[in-house]
């Protein structure tokens, strides 16, 4: 008589099921809405006649607002996978590969660096994060 798998090591196996794209898409809402966020903030304090808001680019602005929210990506992506994988090791490599999306942005926002030249860069270069992010898993 031939012995299942399971019958010869004594314990089942998990099925293991990949919530990296759920938990993708999860923070790049929470980016998104950290982008909508500071770029309220801004304009609140813009309108009240702030005067440290008055010297500033709008390019600048737009820029800073696009960094913020992509470091609110990679920490809610971070937290995520932390809670989705339970070990902190695992979680980094999932979310290092986002890093450079922040330097981009943070560039950009020290230096004019054109918005039509930004965008397509974090375009593909996210494509490529998010697959390194599933072969993380």
């Amino acid at each position: 008589m031939i012995r299942s798998r399971i019958e010869k090591t004594g314990r089942r196996q998990r099925s293991v099921t990949n919530y990296t794209p759920m938990a993708v898409a999860v923070a790049a809402a929470i980016g998104i809405t950290a982008i909508q966020c500071a770029e309220i903030i801004y304009g609140n304090g813009r309108d009240e006649g702030v005067p440290h808001n008055a010297g500033a680019a709008m390019r600048r602005v737009h820029m800073g607002c696009t960094c913020a929210g992509c470091v609110a990506f990679v920490i809610a992506l971070f937290c995520l996978e932390r809670l989705g994988r339970g070990s902190m090791i695992p979680a980094l490599r999932s979310t290092i590969p986002w890093l450079p999306i922040i330097a981009l942005t943070g560039l950009a926002t020290a230096i004019h660096i054109p918005m039509y030249v930004v965008i397509p860069l974090i375009i593909l270069y996210g494509l490529w994060a998010y697959r390194r992010t599933l072969a993380a898993r």
